[in-house]
């Protein structure tokens, strides 16, 4: 009985020495990671180099080499990010080029650029009443009701319709600043601006029913009626629409940008 046991025990070191040694095995898995890489089945790899430090510790060699592979994975999928990245900014560029038609950029009009929409522009608007569009090179976008008459009307709101829908912006109180009034003799200007939501809508309200004939409702101590201009619909449906690609391109340039800086960091 007691020689049946050492029988036993030898049997299993010679098949313990007979098989693949920690070597072999963490060696297997390297080489099992190189070709899911040469294949580009990068997360597949990077699971055969991560499970060679768990299983097999002391296997310096082939911990290091997988770090070196490891590296060589992420470059690969940063230069992917890259060119993915790339073709969408020339997707996003593509798409303003139509809306942009209509708009130019001019730094006439304050300290930094802007876009303004041709038929908006100040000097072809004095002593009209309509809603504008205000966009910059950002995409920051937003709207603002200018009334202009020989009286004042007090307006810090308004309604925006067609049938039996409609829209009512927020009260914006007289402030100086979102609430101007300026006086030339017998001419008043009051001048909105519908900043950080206060609009309530209507912007969404005016892009999705331009096609609609809108008609405003100034809202104060007294009440002024106007049917948008056509162009002043499409000023406000652009120029929404151009900042969200705006918007996105920004975004992608920063992606872009943050994909450099870690491939100058991988390749050092």
């Amino acid at each position: 009985m007691k020689n049946l046991g050492i029988t036993l025990v030898l049997s299993t070191l010679i098949l313990i020495a007979c098989g693949p040694n920690h070597e072999e095995l963490a060696k297997n898995k390297f080489n099992k990671a190189e070709q899911l890489f040469s294949q580009k089945k990068f997360n597949d790899a990077k699971l055969e180099i991560d499970s060679i430090e768990y299983l097999y510790p002391n296997q310096i060699e082939y911990i290091t080499r997988g770090n070196d592979l490891l590296r060589k994975i992420s470059i690969e999928e940063q230069n992917q990010n890259l060119v993915f990245l790339d073709s969408m900014l020339q997707v996003k560029e593509m798409e303003l080029v139509p809306l942009m038609k209509n708009f130019t950029e001019s730094s006439d009009y304050g300290t930094k650029k802007i876009l303004i929409h041709k038929r908006q522009k100040p000097e072809n608007s004095y002593g009209r009443i309509y809603l504008r569009a205000h966009l910059n090179l950002e995409g920051d976008f937003y709207i603002s009701s200018r009334y202009t008459g020989t009286e004042r009307i007090h307006h810090d709101q308004i309604k925006v319709y067609f049938n039996k829908n409609s829209v009512l912006s927020e009260e914006v109180p007289e402030d100086g600043v979102n609430n101007r009034h300026l006086e030339d003799g017998e001419n008043h200007w009051e001048v909105i601006s519908y900043k950080n939501g206060k609009d309530n809508g209507v912007i969404d309200f005016i892009a999705n029913n331009a096609n609609q004939s809108l008609k405003v409702q100034f809202r104060g101590k007294k009440y002024y009626y106007i049917v948008m201009e056509k162009f002043d619909k499409e000023a406000i449906r652009d120029g929404y629409e151009i900042s969200f690609v705006l918007k996105e391109i920004k975004h992608i340039k920063e992606e872009i940008k943050t994909v450099k800086a870690e491939l100058k960091r991988l390749n050092a």
